[in-house]
């Protein structure tokens, strides 16, 4: 006799071909074969987002900035220290492409969602128009590289200048959101570019882009390009991804171990059933509901 499962008042039973039965709460299976996912009520999007994307109690804001001038702190090339208290900076002019970030939230251990230190930044040579448009490396600083790429990210922004406690601290979601991506934008263009990638990780994809383009190999050659044509980032052959928006935030997804379940049988439901642990799980709830759990609880 094949597996077999049944429902009873409010349990789901499984039975094996041996006979053996294990018991599950309804509410605990339908959680299991439809992962609550992130609800973000009452959250204004900020300027630029593109796409929200959410898998469980994983959530993904894609942001754009279009082609422009940016002023950006570059490490000087008399730097005494190549990261750090110690490092000089200077400031440049530079022109970008499209900017592509991906900002991922998460579940801190109370359960609330929280901008997690595994965002990524790419270029693009036109403006999104579907999950399926490819994205590019940035040829920046502290845009990092690891080796091998299995289970990191692509292109990590080092977030060294987030202050993630104080974020965490404000129970707002709305605000906590839109803070926590302020920060992160903040951190990413504004806080200073320097060798850190090259010392802690691989490298960056700075260092990895230098002999795509003449006009990009130096920072002096960037600002002087960008001075004369501001729009010639879209004609670089930056170095390509071969993954889309969508197949990103999917490895995304997949590094946070958020995959969807796979059921097409009763033996799949049956399996559910018997690893389900004796114990009662803790019940999880919306991000908004848990702001006024947590609330109510003070």
């Amino acid at each position: 006799m094949p597996d077999q499962v049944r429902i009873e008042g409010g349990e789901a039973i499984a039975t094996s071909p041996e006979g053996k039965e294990a018991r599950m709460p309804l509410a605990t299976l339908m959680d299991k074969l439809a992962p609550q996912s992130v609800a973000t009520e009452g959250v204004i999007l900020p300027d630029g987002i593109r796409a929200t994307l959410t898998r469980g109690p994983i959530m993904i804001w894609v942001f754009e900035v279009p082609p422009r001038v940016h002023n950006l702190r570059w490490i000087a090339a008399d730097s005494p220290a190549p990261f750090g208290e110690g490092a000089k900076y200077r400031n440049v002019r530079l022109a970008l492409p499209y900017l592509i970030l991906m900002a991922v939230f998460g579940p801190t251990e109370r359960g609330l969602l929280h901008l997690t230190q595994s965002n990524e930044c790419f270029f693009r040579t036109a403006p999104l128009k579907s999950l399926d448009d490819e994205l590019l490396y940035p040829a920046l600083l502290n845009c990092s590289k690891f080796e091998p790429q299995t289970s990191r990210p692509l292109s990590w922004i080092c977030t060294q200048h987030v202050d993630f406690g104080v974020l965490a601290r404000e129970r707002d979601l709305n605000r906590r959101l839109r803070e926590s991506f302020n920060a992160l934008r903040h951190c990413l263009l504004e806080t200073g570019f320097n060798w850190s990638s090259e010392r802690h990780e691989l490298t960056s994809w700075f260092s990895e882009s230098k002999d795509v383009d003449p006009r990009i190999n130096t920072v002096e050659k960037w600002q002087d390009a960008s001075a004369k044509d501001p729009l010639f980032v879209l004609e670089v052959p930056w170095l390509k991804t071969g993954r889309s928006v969508g197949q990103v935030a999917e490895r995304i997804f997949k590094n946070h171990h958020t995959r969807i379940p796979t059921i097409d049988s009763a033996a799949a439901i049956a399996r559910l059933v018997f690893n389900h642990q004796t114990a009662a799980p803790q019940r999880k709830y919306s991000p908004m509901l848990e702001e006024l759990i947590h609330a109510l609880a003070d």
